[in-house]
C-alpha cells in the first residue's frame, strides 16, 4: 500500500513539473523511482516511456488552448522523434545502467546551463528564416533526442526545448507547449516496445500513470501561463539537483 502511494506521488510530481516545463515528466520520475525508491533504472524507464505518453497529452492540452503550440513544427519533428525513440528503446537492453546514468547526468547538465542562459537576439533574421537555416539541425538533434529519450525514458524534451528555443528561435512559452505535445509521440513509439518486449511492469506503471494524469494537467495549466524567467530558474535549479543525484555513483565508479 505504502509502495503504491509513493507510485502515486511520484506520478503526480513528475505530471505538475514535467507539465509545467514542458518536458514529458521522465526528467522527475526515473531519478524518483532510481534514487528514491530503489528501483532499477532499466526497469524505471519503460514505467516512465508509458507514463510520458499519458503525460504528453494531459499537459499540452492546457498548452493548446492558449494556442502555445507549434503544429507546423510537430508536423516536420514528429517522424524523426519516433524512428530515434523506436532506436532507443531497443538500445537500452545493450546499454550498461552506469553508462545510461551518466548519459542521462550528461544531458541534464547541459540543459540546465543552455536554458539559464538564454539565447542571443538575433536581429538579422525572422523566427521562419531561422527555420529555414537551422531546421535540418534541430531534424538532427530531435532524433537523436528520441535516441536518447528510448534510451534513458525520458520524453526528450530536455533537449526539443532547447532545440526550438535556442536553435529555431521560438519563444520559450511556445518551446515548451510543442515539446510537452511532441514528446508523447517518441514515448509512444518507445513504449509499445517495451510492452512486446514485456518489460513494464502494471503493479508500478498503473499509479504512476493515474498520479500523472492529475499532475500533467496542473503542471500544463500553470506552465502556460508562467513566465520564462521564472520557468529558467526553476528549470536550472531541478536539472542540477537531478544531475548530482544520477552522476555520483557512476562518476565515482570511473574514478
Amino acid at each position: 500500500m505504502i509502495d503504491t502511494l509513493l507510485y502515486l506521488l511520484c506520478g503526480l510530481s513528475a505530471g505538475i513539473l514535467g507539465g509545467y516545463l514542458g518536458l514529458g515528466g521522465g526528467i522527475v520520475m526515473v531519478p524518483f523511482l532510481t534514487v528514491g525508491l530503489g528501483i532499477d533504472i532499466k526497469d524505471a524507464v519503460p514505467v516512465s516511456a508509458a507514463a510520458i505518453v499519458v503525460n504528453s497529452f494531459s499537459a499540452s492540452t492546457e498548452y493548446l488552448k492558449k494556442q502555445m503550440v507549434d503544429l507546423e513544427m510537430i508536423a516536420i519533428l514528429a517522424t524523426f522523434l519516433v524512428a530515434g525513440g523506436i532506436s532507443g528503446s531497443l538500445l537500452n537492453g545493450i546499454i550498461p545502467t552506469g553508462v545510461v546514468r551518466l548519459i542521462f547526468t550528461i544531458v541534464l547538465v547541459y540543459t540546465a546551463f543552455s536554458l539559464l542562459k538564454g539565447r542571443k537576439n538575433d536581429t538579422r533574421h525572422s523566427v521562419s528564416e531561422m527555420r529555414s537555416f537551422r531546421l535540418p539541425l534541430c531534424i538532427v538533434l530531435v532524433f537523436g533526442t528520441g535516441i536518447l529519450a528510448g534510451l534513458i525514458g525520458v520524453g526528450g524534451g530536455v533537449i526539443i526545448v532547447p532545440a526550438l528555443f535556442l536553435i529555431v528561435g521560438i519563444p520559450l512559452s511556445t518551446a515548451r507547449g510543442t515539446s510537452s505535445f511532441i514528446t508523447g509521440f517518441s514515448a509512444a513509439a518507445a513504449t509499445a516496445v517495451y510492452f512486446f518486449s514485456d518489460r513494464i511492469d502494471l503493479a508500478i506503471v498503473s499509479p504512476v500513470i493515474l498520479g500523472i494524469i492529475v499532475g500533467g494537467k496542473i503542471g500544463g495549466y500553470f506552465g502556460a501561463l508562467a513566465k520564462p524567467k521564472i520557468v529558467r530558474i526553476i528549470f536550472f535549479v531541478v536539472m542540477l539537483y537531478l544531475a548530482i543525484k544520477l552522476g555520483y555513483e557512476p562518476v565515482m565508479e570511473m574514478l
